[in-house]
């Protein structure tokens, strides 16, 4: 089993205001009993033929191969909150903006708190059009430009959907990955724990001489724990930045004397061993080339776009006159 690339990636920074309404929800999620697992359908559709496993070759994209799974049978309703139908597509939508990490905790579990958030969220939405709030300008405001970055982020995904052809990618490989050597990876072993107190407790029985691939398998909440933690190897760029360099930090044999905070609980991190890939081949490139391409595609659109707009300041951010447009 190979550790995901990016298991413990970066997630876009938000806004203050937006970052304490997704951690409110998240942490409804998280914290609470979910309401949906009481309803008898509340489970994706049983028509989905398979669920994407646990762990895969890269999290972000198991991640959204849960959402497309989600989206297979996207209309049917999973649970009725008064009058207000919750879908599958719904529940799509809520994972792709989940991050990645989670992807460790395997699709149900997934399902189950994107579902949870939805209720969270309607409900609330529910009891603001009963006080009125919907009509407030200041949030029909707010929705419009909500709106406006939905079509803002469709718009980017077709134009970098435009720039992802067979023969583009292949002659980026053969600019920048063939005839080169690959990059260094380490292999790790991880023990995942709900808190540092217990995340502590391991690490200090793995120093008083306890296998470590026992320990994961008796304590990690991980679905690898089985596994003994075996994550396989990982390149650098692969981990965000609060899990990569404790892990490349590491020598062979040697494991983390503190516990490693992620989104998902704590981590104690053993390295078993370095070594020095070979050329990627085109399948193994193929995933990065892309993110590549759509990221130079999208600059270069959204300069053209900026380009060809006429913009005239009529104010200044602080509410003063701003200069005569000319």
């Amino acid at each position: 089993m190979t550790l995901p690339p990016g298991t413990f990636t970066r997630t876009p920074p938000v806004t203050k205001r937006a970052g304490v309404i997704a951690l409110a929800l998240f942490s409804l999620a998280l914290l609470s009993p979910a309401r949906a697992d009481e309803a008898p359908n509340a489970t994706p559709s049983s028509t989905t033929s398979t669920q994407p496993p646990p762990l895969a070759a890269n999290p972000a994209e198991t991640m959204a191969a849960m959402a497309h799974e989600l989206d297979r049978n996207g209309d049917v309703v999973v649970l009725m909150l008064a009058n207000k139908p919750i879908t599958q597509a719904e529940m799509a939508d809520v994972v792709r903006t989940m991050p990645v990490s989670f992807a460790n905790v395997g699709f149900p579990e997934v399902s189950r708190r994107a579902l949870d958030i939805l209720v969270s969220q309607k409900a609330m939405a529910l009891d603001a059009q009963k006080d009125g709030i919907d009509k407030d300008p200041a949030v029909i405001r707010r929705g419009k430009t909500a709106f406006e970055r939905v079509l803002a982020d469709a718009w980017l995904t077709r134009q970098g959907d435009a720039a992802v052809t067979d023969q583009a990618l292949r002659a980026r490989y053969g600019r920048d990955v063939a005839g080169k050597p690959g990059p260094e990876e380490v292999r790790a072993r991880l023990i995942l724990v709900p808190t540092e107190d217990e995340a502590r407790m391991v690490i200090g029985k793995a120093q008083a001489g306890a296998d470590f691939a026992e320990l994961a398998k008796t304590y990690s909440k991980a679905p690898n724990a089985a596994q003994g933690g075996d994550l396989g190897y990982a390149t650098l760029d692969a981990l965000a930045p609060e899990i990569g360099p404790v892990v490349f930090a590491l020598s062979p044999g040697q494991m983390t004397n503190f516990p490693v905070r992620s989104p998902v609980g704590y981590f104690v991190i053993r390295v078993e061993g370095r070594r020095q890939r070979g050329t990627p081949t085109f399948d193994e490139a193929r995933p990065r080339l892309e993110g590549a391409l759509r990221a130079e595609a999208v600059n270069t659109m959204i300069q053209s776009v900026l380009s060809h707009i006429k913009l005239v300041r009529v104010g200044k951010p602080d509410g003063t006159a701003g200069p005569p447009a000319r």
